[in-house]
């Protein structure tokens, strides 16, 4: 029986239009195919991100570890299906992963581990991961990287070409319908859905600028929007009638990150001026009083694997300055020791005005920096893929578990956009993930922390926070109570109107 509430419609803002709705492909964080494919498509299960639950079902009914933790066996629920009526079985799985290993796409950012997979039978699937990852199935439930896309529309295609990548058929609760470029994207909910729910007729996604779109929050012509709002406003925003704002402290540390390919950060002296400049007061007053600004290197709510040693060094622009001369970057005779670019994406206004705030304090050790705001496609092409740029303001290696700084800091992590080396953070990192008991998971990341401050490998910045305005007219957001973290964060099957 549909739970679909006639006539009910979730209009929602977006920064910037998609570039297509397969994620596991090619991701492009903040561009509206990332929204949109967490309600078409379905993972194998959910990690909360907001507390330590550990991980919940999507897909998988349930799951088991070998003792040596190298395979995993998983139950798939049997009523999953496509929307076009196909069952949606083991072989969609172990499709879609196995072809994402073979060809590099984004989807390997978690499960490089892979070694095997393979369907057993319908609804059970075998993973056999090269060696043991405490933290594995959180990855898999992370992010928009790890949807399953459907075997019989994709085996034998070219992924780069294939249809479906922009008319997408998924197992979500919702159901593509239409995309107007530059305009919206407008989602129809799936009565067939093999899950709970969802309650909503139609969810539309509509690209807009920020200043549009805070007004039509403000009058009720939009519901929510992806805008993040400056913290310092919340209780300005949450007097409005008929808003709230979902105001989260964050669960992951944003940093500025070297360009380790570069000859002058190759030079410690030079990164510690660098971390030096930080004026940590300055951030939290630019962006909002209260906001947490981090030295240290790792979440303190992570408690088991915080080490409050690991410490990035104190704002200091006299030892900067003594620094820089000491490696050679003396100033000319206008004051002017060197120029640099420092990357951050247009997503995140509070990372620009980091961004603004650390250029403002370099200025005053000659150092000339020019903030770069970047789109979804253009960080992922600059950034990501060229490595071009000096400073990058990032974030990312969120917890609950801290495997997922893997992807982020090893040597070959797919994340690592800073090409950062070293064979004690390879060596904690794959210790770390190796056992299973969180003690002595935790002294493998505490280490890891201490040789990330001792190298000064990025420069914690501050607690990546959420500050995002909604209309009361719905409930059921991943942030309710009874809701949160037992959804992605973007998913809105659950999400109806208030009151019913």
């Amino acid at each position: 029986m549909s739970t679909i509430v006639p006539g009910s419609h979730l209009k929602v803002a977006i920064p910037f239009d998609a570039e297509s709705f397969n994620e596991i492909w090619r991701n492009y964080t903040g561009a509206g195919g990332y929204f949109v494919a967490n309600n078409i498509y379905s993972r194998l299960v959910v990690q909360d991100v907001f507390g330590n639950r550990g991980v919940g079902p999507d897909l998988a009914e349930s799951w088991e570890a070998s003792d040596d933790g190298i395979t995993y066996t998983i139950k798939l629920n049997p009523a999953a299906k496509w929307e076009d009526g196909v069952p949606l079985t083991a072989e969609d799985v172990a499709y879609t992963y196995r072809t994402v290993l073979d060809n590099g796409y984004h989807g390997l950012t978690w499960i490089q581990d892979v070694d095997e997979i393979r369907a057993i039978d319908d609804h059970t699937l075998e993973v056999k991961l090269k060696q043991p990852n405490a933290g594995f199935l959180g990855l898999l439930g992370s992010f928009v990287f790890s949807h399953i896309i459907a075997k019989h529309l994709y085996e034998g295609t070219d992924w780069e070409t294939n249809p479906h990548n922009w008319e997408p058929v998924g197992s979500g609760p919702f159901k593509f319908d239409k995309w107007v470029k530059g305009d919206r994207i407008e989602l129809v909910g799936n009565p067939d859905y093999w899950g709970e729910g969802p309650y909503l007729e139609r969810l539309t996604y509509y690209v807009m600028s920020k200043e549009d779109a805070e007004k039509a929050i403000e009058n009720g012509d939009i519901h929510f929007s992806i805008y993040g709002i400056p913290a310092a406003d919340i209780d300005e925003w949450r007097a409005k009638p008929g808003v709230d704002v979902l105001a989260e402290s964050g669960n992951s540390i944003g940093f500025m990150a070297f360009n380790w390919t570069q000859e002058r950060f190759q030079d410690r002296r030079v990164r510690e001026a660098f971390a030096r400049a930080v004026n940590r007061p300055a951030i939290a007053e630019a962006i909002y009083p209260p906001l947490k600004t981090p030295q240290h290197y790792y979440l303190e709510k992570i408690d088991w694997a915080f080490n409050p040693d690991a410490k990035a060094p104190d704002y200091d622009l006299d030892k900067a300055a003594e620094l820089l001369d000491d490696a050679g970057y003396t100033a000319d005779e206008d004051g002017k020791r060197m120029s640099l670019r420092i990357a951050a994406r247009q997503l995140y206004p509070h990372y620009t005005i980091t961004a603004e705030t650390i250029a403002a304090e370099l200025a005053k050790l000659g150092i000339e920096a020019t903030v770069e705001t970047l789109t979804p496609v253009e960080w992922v092409e600059q950034v990501q893929q060229a490595g071009d740029f000096d400073l990058a303001m990032e974030a990312g290696d969120i917890g609950p578990d801290p495997d997922q700084l893997s992807s982020f800091l090893a040597s070959d992590g797919p994340r690592n956009i800073m090409r950062y080396k070293s064979d004690i953070v390879d060596e904690c990192l794959k210790a770390g993930k190796s056992v299973f008991d969180t003690a002595e998971r935790g002294e493998h990341y505490k280490r890891l922390q201490a040789a990330l401050a001792a190298d000064i490998a990025r420069v914690p910045l501050i607690q990546y926070g959420e500050y995002l305005p909604y209309r009361t007219e719905f409930t059921g957001w991943s942030w309710s109570d009874g809701v949160r973290g037992t959804v992605p964060f973007w998913y809105a099957g659950k999400i109806r109107p208030s009151g019913e």
